[in-house]
């Protein structure tokens, strides 16, 4: 019999790492064996089965993962412990598959570094879909050098990141090499692209990108209408990277097989 691939959750009490809690505690392919949450978070101590109003699991939250043994990461934590997340992991040999959006240059740095090591997984979005999309503006950028791209994203208020992620991601998979500004509060551009971010309601996540021609249109759009896709993808991913090389890994390589 296969052993289960022991998981850790970091930011195991937020919108993202509770439903991830939800969906590794019923899936008999993973065995949680921690999950972090934020110095000075409420739920420090907790119950993890409290967190989703579910049976005890006799793993508390904690901020601080010590000597815990594991086979993947999942990351779904606020950028300020990254870092420390990243080195941790190298030190234990862990596998890490991250969400974390907002970071910056150094993170991005430490993440490449410790690929060197370790099998790496980091994406702004893990809709698979999101990943067809950036496959997709490459093909349109190619076939239309001289388009007019712009992206407007969509979030909830609770988001603190913006643009998010995942709009910068689609502009880079448009020009890859571009460094973004930031035009006015919520306006932004990275190279040509113009970037608007709205935060309102409790949208999960609504991403479309427009491309202008001369006599033409194109528009591609994805609209979130469950966070619990992108835990399960991050789930997903967790199962495809376990035991694999060490590497920077993106969903190509998942959606790949």
């Amino acid at each position: 019999m296969t052993k289960p691939i022991k998981v850790i959750i970091s930011g195991v009490s937020g919108r993202i790492g509770q439903r991830l809690l939800k969906l590794v505690l019923a899936n008999p392919t993973f065995e949680l064996v921690a999950g972090l949450a934020s110095p000075g978070s409420k739920h420090l101590g907790r119950d993890l089965g409290d967190l989703i109003q579910s049976n005890a699991t006799g793993i508390l939250a904690v901020d601080t993962l010590a000597e815990v043994q594991a086979d993947v990461v999942i990351d779904f934590a606020q950028p300020e412990g990254f870092d420390e997340l990243v080195d941790y992991c190298v030190l234990q040999q862990t596998a890490l598959v991250s969400g974390t959006t907002g970071l910056n240059q150094d993170s991005f740095d430490r993440i490449g570094q410790a690929s060197k090591y370790i099998p790496v997984m980091w994406t702004s979005n893990f809709s698979l879909n999101i990943q067809i999309l950036k496959n997709l503006l490459q093909v349109v950028k190619q076939t239309n050098p001289k388009g007019q791209f712009s992206i407007t994203e969509t979030h909830h208020i609770h988001k603190k990141d913006a643009p998010s992620g995942t709009a910068i991601s689609l502009a880079q998979a448009i020009e890859p090499k571009s460094s973004m500004t930031k035009t006015s509060e919520s306006s932004f551009k990275l190279g040509d692209i113009n970037i608007h971010a709205i935060r309102e309601g409790e949208i999960p996540g609504t991403h479309e990108v427009t491309c202008r021609l001369a006599d033409e249109t194109i528009s591609l759009k994805h609209e979130s209408h469950d966070p619990t896709i992108f835990a399960q993808g991050a789930l997903d991913a967790a199962k495809w990277i376990n035991g694999k090389p060490v590497g920077f890994y993106d969903l190509n390589a998942v959606l790949m097989g």
